[in-house]
């Protein structure tokens, strides 16, 4: 009989479950603890600049988002290495205001409050259709009918709403507040 070897899933667990993790570190090396972002944990932050302080502006989400682009696809990816469609809207909102947004679109689809397209504004969240008609695939609003996304075929990518593809898949818009 073959034992059961944790070390096999565990990274699997920790892929899946990363966006629910704490989105702050701290750095031992100061006095005052400093929140660390884990993507760059060789800088600190400023008291002054600390996310609590820091302008949350939609430009600056558009700066997170786009800073991205390119990063090819991953199924449960939650990196630079790659992302899935979720793992990126996790990883936007995590570095953007530290909130730690659930990692499936089946639970981020629970979120805030539906908004018409019309009235649709940068960061809020974008759902879409799959097969049976399920919510299989999210990315993040940013103007003018135009939303980013982790793509399967061109990682994280802009992508016009009005795409017949996209078009014809489209769930609704939410927005986090």
């Amino acid at each position: 009989m073959r034992r059961w070897r944790p070390f096999i899933l565990l990274p699997a667990l920790l892929a899946t479950y990363g966006c629910l993790s704490s989105s702050v570190r701290y750095s031992s090396a100061s006095t005052t603890e400093t929140p660390v972002r884990p993507d760059t944990e060789h800088q600190t932050r400023h008291p002054q600049t600390s996310p609590a302080h820091e302008q949350l502006t939609p430009d600056r989400l558009k700066e997170i988002a786009e800073s991205y682009l390119g990063v090819p696809y991953r199924k449960g990816g939650i990196s630079r290495a790659g992302f899935d469609c979720s793992g990126y809207v996790c990883t936007v909102y995590r570095e953007y205001n530290q909130t730690a947004l659930p990692r499936t679109t089946r639970e981020m689809k629970k979120l805030g409050h539906l908004v018409p397209v019309r009235q649709a504004r940068r960061g809020d969240l974008v759902f879409f259709t799959g097969r049976f008609a399920r919510i299989n695939h999210v990315g993040i609003y940013m103007d003018d009918g135009i939303f980013i996304h982790a793509s399967t075929k061109k990682g994280v990518t802009y992508s016009k709403l009005d795409n017949v593809y996209y078009k014809k898949h489209f769930a609704f818009i939410r927005r986090i507040e």
